[in-house]
C-alpha cells in the first residue's frame, strides 16, 4: 500500500434531523428545462465524476481509458495519469469518489485496485481491492472522513447450498486499514458453479435485471439511505445508532415490454466477476460471456426503482431513480433526512444523472453520434 494517510483527514460533518413516520404524501413534479453550461469536449463513456471543493469536475471515461479534470469556467481538461500497470497508471477507470481533503477514490477494476488523486490531480497512491483478510473491496460510497463503504458480498468461503441471506455493508478505514460493520443487506440469489478440476467457484446472478432489490449509499456523515422496495420507502441508520424510516411511497407499476428486454440486450453483458481460486482464471476479475435477454427471468412489471440509482446528494438529500416506461425521460424521487419524500425531478429525454456539486447536479447527454457531453443544471 502507498502512503495515503496525508489526504484522508476529515472536514466539517453533516448533521441530519430525525423525525417520526409520517403519511405518504402528493410531491410537486420539478421538469428540468436548459441546463446552465455543457462542456465544450465530447467523452465516450462516463463511468465516474466527482466535483472538487473549487468547481472543478474530476470525470473518468471507460472506453477512452482517460480520467480528466474539466474546468467549466475555462472549458479547458487536464489529464491524471495514464494508462498502465504501474505506479500513477490504470487500466479501467470506473467510479470516482470524494475523499477527505478534496482527494478523490478512482476504482480501477484493470488493476484490480483503488487509486488516491489528490486536488492537485495527481495520483498520490493505490491499493488493492483483493484485502489480505479475503475480502474484495469494491467501493461503493465514501464519507467526508475518506471512509470506503462497500458490499461484503465476496468473500463468502463456505458451502454454496448454504449462503447466508444477508451480507454486511462494510466501512473500510484506509489509514487504519480497518474495517467496521454498519448495516446489512438481502443478499440476491445466486446459483454457484464451478470450473477446472480444481474446483474454483464463483456466483453468477440469477438473471433477472428486473429484480426488486433493496439499494443504500452514504451521507457525508456516514449515515446509510437504505431504500427498500418492498414496500417502497426510505431509511436512514445513523452512526450514533438512530434510525429514521420514511411512510411508503405509493406508486403505479410500470409494465416490462419487448422494448424493454431488446434495449437490455443491445447495451448490457454481464461484464466480469471476481473469483478467489481453483482454475477459474485464479484469484482476481474475469471476464463472462453476455447473456440472451430473452433466456432470462423477467418479471411482468418493473420495481419501482433502479439498482443503481441511489444517491445522496453533498446536503443530506436522497435521490432515487424511479423505473419508467420505455423511452420516458429519467424521474427521481427526492428524500429529506427523515425518509420523507419531499418532491420529484424530471430531467430532459435522453438524460441521465451522473453527480452532484455545490447547488448544482451534473447530467449526461447523448448526441446521434454516441457521443456523450457533460451539462451542468441548477437544483
Amino acid at each position: 500500500m502507498y502512503r495515503l494517510a496525508a489526504f484522508l483527514f476529515a472536514p466539517l460533518v453533516l448533521t441530519l434531523v430525525v423525525h417520526g413516520r409520517l403519511a405518504a404524501q402528493t410531491v410537486e413534479r420539478i421538469r428540468l428545462a436548459n441546463p446552465t453550461a455543457e462542456f465544450p469536449e465530447p467523452f465516450s463513456s462516463i463511468a465516474g465524476m466527482r466535483e472538487l471543493s473549487d468547481g472543478r469536475v474530476v470525470v473518468s471515461d471507460r472506453l477512452e481509458k482517460a480520467v480528466r479534470i474539466l474546468d467549466f469556467g475555462s472549458g479547458s481538461l487536464r489529464e491524471v495519469g495514464r494508462v498502465g500497470s504501474g505506479p500513477g497508471e490504470y487500466q479501467m477507470p470506473g467510479t470516482l469518489l470524494p475523499l477527505a481533503a478534496d482527494s478523490t477514490l478512482l476504482v480501477d477494476f484493470g488493476n484490480l485496485r483503488v487509486i488516491v488523486i489528490g486536488p492537485d490531480g495527481r495520483i498520490h497512491g493505490s491499493t488493492s481491492m483483493q484485502h489480505e483478510t479475503g475480502r474484495f473491496i469494491n467501493p461503493q460510497g465514501s464519507d467526508a472522513e475518506g471512509r470506503i463503504y462497500f458490499d461484503d458480498l465476496g468473500s463468502y468461503s463456505g458451502p454454496p447450498d448454504v449462503l447466508p441471506d444477508s451480507a454486511a455493508i462494510l466501512r473500510w478505514d484506509l489509514v487504519a486499514d480497518r474495517f467496521d460493520t454498519v448495516g446489512f443487506m438481502p443478499r440476491p440469489e445466486v446459483r454457484m458453479m464451478s470450473a477446472g478440476g480444481g474446483g474454483g467457484r464463483y456466483g453468477v446472478g440469477r438473471m433477472n435485471p428486473l429484480e426488486a432489490r433493496d439499494a443504500w449509499s452514504v451521507a457525508p456523515d456516514g449515515s446509510l439511505a437504505i431504500a427498500r422496495s418492498d414496500p417502497f420507502h426510505v431509511e436512514w441508520r445513523m452512526p450514533d445508532g438512530r434510525a429514521a424510516r420514511g411512510p411508503e411511497v405509493t406508486y403505479e407499476p410500470v409494465s416490462v415490454t419487448d422494448e424493454d428486454k431488446e434495449e437490455f440486450a443491445n447495451r448490457s453483458a454481464m461484464g466480469g466477476m471476481y473469483t478467489s481460486g481453483g482454475e477459474v482464471g485464479g484469484r482476481g476479475y474475469i471476464r463472462l460471456p453476455s447473456p440472451d435477454a430473452y433466456e432470462m427471468v423477467w418479471p411482468e412489471v418493473k420495481p419501482p426503482f433502479t439498482r443503481d440509482g441511489v444517491r445522496v446528494t453533498p446536503e443530506g438529500e436522497v435521490w432515487v431513480r424511479r423505473y419508467v416506461a420505455h423511452g420516458a425521460p429519467q424521474v427521481h424521487d427526492v428524500f429529506d433526512g427523515a425518509g420523507r419524500r419531499i418532491k420529484q425531478v424530471e430531467l430532459p429525454a435522453g438524460r441521465r444523472l451522473v453527480g452532484f456539486g455545490d447547488g448544482v447536479l451534473y447530467l449526461v447527454r447523448v448526441d446521434e453520434d454516441d457521443l456523450q457531453w457533460v451539462e451542468q443544471y441548477p437544483r
